[in-house]
């Protein structure tokens, strides 16, 4: 059963209630009272405007007469939300393609050699020899005399983090890795001290007055390791056969330490440490 003689019954009681001189406006603004009091939908709405108006119409037009009025309009639209959500939805995703092709472009070319570690394992390690260069082997020469273990803390793994990280930066091999990080566990455990032997200082025990740097710069692990790698490379230049040779003497061709062989005990911890954090890095 149709309801619109009862409406057109409201709508006829309502205009009966009007002031004689209503505008028009104010009108309109009865009539969306009606719809939004649930009257009921119907076809027109005749008599108020004095112009039909579909009922689904009404609340755009009524947003528009307010508007003109100076008063406050309805929430806007959502075709802007959206839209703006989808240019932030666009961007967001360009973004992660481009980070992600910039870290695949990162893994091929920051350290080409670390696609052979994972080939090293087949090898044995402490026999020296294999299809891989000894530069890009852990310990191609084995291990020398009895070996030591530190404890390891969250402390000393990011100190070694930073120690491989330098290593990778400088596309310098594993081997180059194996030796500094062996050489901060003997000359410091791993730890960043501010303190040594005459002014002495951070993982490498390294002297400002020995043109190591300043201070502060020698207690940042990240430079510490890099300096500590730069001068590493020189002897390497100067020292053909470097990767095969017990590590200890690479160590204190850098160091000069008044004992040499005690870089040496360090080296099978210093490998396993560097074959972890690598596989993280990179």
């Amino acid at each position: 059963m149709t309801r619109t003689p009862r409406v057109t019954s409201k709508l006829s009681g309502l205009r009966g209630r009007i002031p004689a001189g209503l505008s028009r406006r104010s009108a309109a603004y009865a009539g969306a009272g009606l719809a939004l009091a649930g009257v009921g939908t119907v076809a027109s709405v005749t008599g108020l405007t004095g112009t039909p108006q579909a009922a689904a119409a009404q609340p755009a037009a009524l947003n528009r007469i307010i508007a003109q009025d100076g008063h406050t309009t309805a929430p806007p639209a959502t075709t802007k939300p959206t839209t703006k959500h989808a240019v932030e939805v666009a961007h967001v995703t360009r973004t992660k393609t481009v980070r992600k092709a910039a870290a695949q472009a990162k893994h091929a070319t920051t350290w080409s050699a670390i696609s052979r570690i994972e080939a090293a394992r087949t090898y044995p390690k402490a026999a020296g020899h294999g299809a891989l260069p000894a530069q890009d082997q852990l310990t191609p020469a084995g291990t020398s005399g009895p070996q030591t273990w530190l404890p390891m803390t969250t402390a000393r793994y990011d100190n070694a983090k930073a120690i491989v990280r330098a290593a990778l930066d400088r596309h310098m091999g594993v081997r180059s890795a194996v030796i500094a990080v062996a050489t901060a566990m003997q000359e410091s455990g791993l730890i960043n001290v501010n303190y040594g032997t005459s002014d002495s200082l951070g993982l490498f025990q390294q002297r400002p007055s020995c043109g190591w740097g300043t201070a502060a710069q020698i207690m940042q692990p990240s430079y510490a390791a890099g300096a500590f790698l730069s001068a590493l490379h020189g002897y390497q230049q100067r020292t053909p056969g470097w990767a095969s040779a017990p590590l200890w003497q690479a160590a204190q061709g850098v160091q000069v330490s008044a004992y040499p062989y005690a870089y040496a005990k360090w080296e099978a911890q210093a490998a396993s440490l560097v074959e972890s954090i690598t596989k993280r890095l990179v």
